[in-house]
């Protein structure tokens, strides 16, 4: 996760780049926080470099927006590129979050003039991202790994199912759906599945059939159903200021991206293991998905 800094007095404005997930969270958080929240000043968070955003991503900026708003200030989220901003809109965040296009765009909505701002600001530059990619000879048409219940074993098991989707002539929009369900559903698994401290195992398949993905995970946690789980506070209310707010948990807001995205999500309790299996049909970004079931 890429982060840079570019304090004025007036304003903060913060270039990110990379995986805005549990990992790159974790990466950024101090240095973020303290050149946001920590200032106390209307901030401008520069999107364009973020390749891949989960709701632990989504979360975070939204707890420095409400603790800008404490000191009067606005956030506003600059130029989200792809499924980045999908996954934005779909979760409702633009609401609370303003999302603007172009610098001028986003220093009128904190109130201030372009003239006013420098303009050699920083931006992390994302690595080309193609629309579909060539499958590769022989390419596998399966994956199976396993992993500790640990976040440190998160990078690796990103990166294996990156180089499995990347072999295979998939939309950016499939892929990106594979990598978010991923994502929201193991690290739930690490993080609420277990009562105890010991190791555990987390099994991982995910295959190709008929032009769509079928992703399964199977875990020996405490019985959880993800279709049970699903957030209905995702609709803004009025704050007392008579602003749009939103009030949620991210683990619920992380299902709910899911189940918007995907096209099928199943669960069931086999042999004392949670199952859920999930389906991503061949798509390109601007598809609309077909219903769950």
């Amino acid at each position: 996760m890429e982060l840079f800094i570019h304090e004025r007095d007036e304003v903060s404005y913060v270039a990110l780049g990379g995986r805005f997930d549990v990992t790159g969270v974790e990466e950024v958080e101090q240095p973020f926080t303290e050149a946001t929240t920590g200032r106390g000043l209307p901030t401008i968070v520069e999107m364009s470099g973020i390749t891949f955003m989960s709701s632990l991503g989504i979360g975070f900026l939204y707890a420095n927006t409400k603790e800008l708003k404490k000191a009067g200030c606005k956030l506003v989220l600059l130029n989200p590129k792809g499924m980045v901003d999908t996954v934005l809109r779909s979760s409702k965040m633009d609401r609370v979050m303003p999302i603007a296009y172009e610098l001028e765009e986003a220093l009128q909505l904190l109130g201030f003039e372009r003239a006013s701002f420098a303009t050699d600001v920083p931006k992390v530059d994302a690595p080309p991202q193609p629309e579909t990619v060539e499958a590769a000879p022989n390419a596998a048409a399966e994956l199976k790994l396993s992993i500790k219940n640990e976040t440190s074993e998160l990078t690796d098991l990103y990166a294996q199912v990156e180089n499995f989707l990347e072999a295979h002539s998939t939309s950016q929009r499939s892929r990106y759906v594979v990598n978010l369900a991923l994502e929201e559903l193991v690290v739930n698994v690490i993080r609420y599945a277990y009562v105890d401290f010991d190791e555990h195992r987390i099994d991982i398949d995910l295959g190709i059939v008929n032009e769509q993905f079928i992703l399964v995970i199977e875990d020996d946690g405490t019985p959880f159903d993800p279709l049970e789980a699903l957030s209905p506070s995702l609709n803004p209310e009025l704050d007392q200021e008579g602003d749009e707010d939103l009030d949620f948990e991210v683990g619920g807001l992380g299902l709910q991206l899911v189940m918007d995205l995907v096209d099928v999500m199943n669960y069931a309790r086999v042999e004392e293991k949670n199952r859920v299996e999930v389906r991503v049909q061949f798509r390109n970004e601007g598809a609309a998905p077909f219903a769950s079931g």
